[in-house]
């Protein structure tokens, strides 16, 4: 997904980039990881793009927001300040990367921030797009069970310096926030995972219900 989106940006050192952000990847990252995070919703983006049926404003600087989704924001800066530089629309992409990140943040219960990005400037990212990028980052909350709940491990062991007690009293009240939100998704790409994301939300909040109640350990 970087190669393609850079290769369509005719971003310059695209491969010097890509190292910048693996050797800035947490080494305490689990799940907000390039290798799961990233990937996972690299996947999903993939898959959609696979269907035909996406149509966003720019498509490469989507792809990019989606791999710098996880990416310290001073870093963020300045790789897109070195990849779109030469670009005629750097202003442009720029602004719209930024708020589909800035954007996002905004709303997501599900994920930490990385730092503050600049605010972006210009005409930003339409409302649709900005929707359609949170829906990948909640789309791990409607995958099958066995895909959720070796995701939900990898949250947990994002956070191992916790005691499994005050791991789940926070993971639960990640979990309730979600489960209050009225609707998960915003887009007809993903408004039929609804049902599902509610259903492992609701197994998962019950589960650890019941460790704290029997303290029951992982």
């Amino acid at each position: 997904m970087w190669r393609s989106a850079c290769g369509a940006l005719a971003a310059p050192a695209a491969e010097e980039a890509w190292q910048r952000l693996v050797d800035a990847s947490p080494s305490d990252a689990v799940w907000h990881s390039l290798r799961n995070c990233v990937a996972y919703q690299a996947g999903v983006w993939q898959n959609l793009l696979a269907k035909g049926t996406i149509d966003v404003q720019y498509p490469a600087a989507f792809k990019l927001a989606v791999v710098l989704r996880h990416t310290p924001a001073e870093l963020t800066a300045r790789l897109l300040a070195d990849l779109l530089q030469l670009h005629p629309q750097s202003h442009d992409l720029t602004s719209y990367i930024l708020a589909l990140l800035t954007d996002d943040e905004a709303w997501c219960g599900s994920c930490g921030s990385s730092g503050s990005l600049p605010e972006p400037v210009g005409s930003g990212a339409s409302v649709r797009d900005v929707q359609l990028f949170g829906d990948c980052e909640l789309a791990v909350l409607a995958a099958r069970r066995e895909e959720y709940e070796a995701h939900a491990k990898l949250v947990r062991a994002e956070y191992a310096t916790l005691t499994h007690k005050n791991y789940v009293e926070l993971r639960l009240k990640v979990l309730n926030q979600l489960s209050q939100i009225p609707k998960l998704y915003h887009t007809p790409e993903f408004e039929n995972l609804e049902p599902i994301a509610r259903e492992n939300i609701e197994r998962e909040i019950s589960t650890l219900r019941e460790h704290l109640l029997t303290g029951q350990h992982e």
